[in-house]
């Protein structure tokens, strides 16, 4: 892959990797050490593409890897991590407190409603994503739905 292709790449995905990173981690120091491994194994990884679509894939099947083997870590395990000291930019107070009630999600099922709501994925495709059964994704999407629901009620 030549530096053109690479860099080109990087600019088409890297809001993507980015997204997933954050909402896995909730630390945006963590999601920016995510995204630079990400990058850095497509870069590093002699993978031949067939489409646009297998380079998204590769690309989210490998940020996911990396948050579980960030979650996995001992040092990750060890440090207490701090709030977020960035507070991402909202036009609204409604897209705020939608971006706060989704970060409370647990984690399985944030990564699953960025997935499906953000990125456009069916659960099927999820499903393949995460390396779990559809029925499983469709679960958390339920269980995610009721728990925003509750967020949103209660704060009401």
């Amino acid at each position: 892959m030549d530096s053109k292709e690479y860099e080109g790449i990087i600019a088409k995905y890297i809001d993507t990797v980015y997204r997933i990173a954050l909402s896995s981690t909730k630390s945006p120091a963590d999601a920016d050490d995510i995204v630079q491994q990400t990058f850095l194994k497509l870069l590093t990884k002699d993978v031949d593409f067939q489409n646009e679509e297998h380079i998204r894939r590769w690309l989210i099947r490998v940020c996911i890897n990396e948050c579980n083997r960030m979650f996995s870590s001992f040092w990750h395990k060890k440090v207490d991590s701090l709030e977020m000291t960035e507070e991402p930019v909202f036009q609204t107070e409604k897209n705020t407190e939608l971006y706060e009630a989704v970060m409370g999600l647990p984690g399985k099922c944030r990564i699953v409603v960025y997935l499906f709501y953000y990125e456009g994925y069916s659960s099927k495709e999820i499903a393949k994503l995460l390396h779990i059964r559809d029925a499983t994704v469709r679960t958390r999407l339920t269980r995610a739905r009721k728990l925003l629901r509750e967020a949103w009620a209660s704060e009401e």
